[in-house]
């Protein structure tokens, strides 16, 4: 009888050890995935304006008019050769980089105005002739910004919709909330002088 009782004891012991363990188990694995996510957050907090800044450095000296080559730009901002997403960076991938052209207006203080698409000169080379026939015209591009948003919100010159944060894990989920209050990445925006804009001197020459 004693030998019976005492196995039963360590039986339960032993049971409630396991639970004890699961539980403890189960609260160090949510500390360690969340730690990780917000290591992963800090990481793509401070990704961004490197992102945006290869993207603006890249968009003033390449062609506006070739949108392969403008692709290649955005592609190289998310670190990567080709087409695809951000490393740990979810769903980020090149078509949230946006890429706009910025003429300088004579009024207003001199404060750079975002360029409609409509006005946008054919090339490098027509853009370099209404730059010098008027370097405040709104078909003279004279900066470009870069910016990390929302693919499709808000068009050229349009409002920028920050891209929302989401871990990836969804059990994580409860930590970044999701809609209106969702939290959300910098827009990192970042403008850089319209350098060479891809011109070259030869014999084709756009209207």
């Amino acid at each position: 009888m004693r030998t019976e009782a005492t196995h039963a004891r360590r039986w339960r012991e032993g049971g409630v050890f396991a639970v004890e363990f699961a539980m403890l188990a189960a609260l160090f694995f949510i500390f360690l995935f969340a730690l990780l996510e917000v290591a992963r957050a800090v990481y793509l907090w401070n990704l961004v304006p490197e992102i945006t800044r290869r993207a603006a450095r890249g968009a003033a000296v390449t062609d506006f008019s070739n949108a392969s080559a403008l692709q290649a730009v955005r592609a190289q901002a998310i670190l990567r050769a080709g087409p695809g997403r951000l490393p740990l960076g979810g769903a980020i991938g090149d078509a949230y980089v946006r890429i706009d052209y910025l003429s300088l207006s004579s009024g207003g203080g001199g404060v750079p105005a975002a360029l409609p698409v409509g006005v946008l000169p054919g090339c490098p080379q027509r853009n370099r002739i209404n730059c010098l026939d008027d370097p405040h015209g709104a078909s003279c591009i004279r900066f470009v910004r870069a910016q990390l948003c929302v693919p499709g919100g808000g068009g050229a010159g349009g409002a920028c919709e920050p891209v929302p944060y989401r871990p990836l894990l969804p059990l994580l989920g409860m930590l970044f909330p999701s809609g209106a209050q969702a939290v959300r990445l910098p827009t990192g925006v970042t403008v850089a002088v319209a350098e060479s804009l891809g011109y070259q001197d030869n014999p084709a020459f756009c209207n």
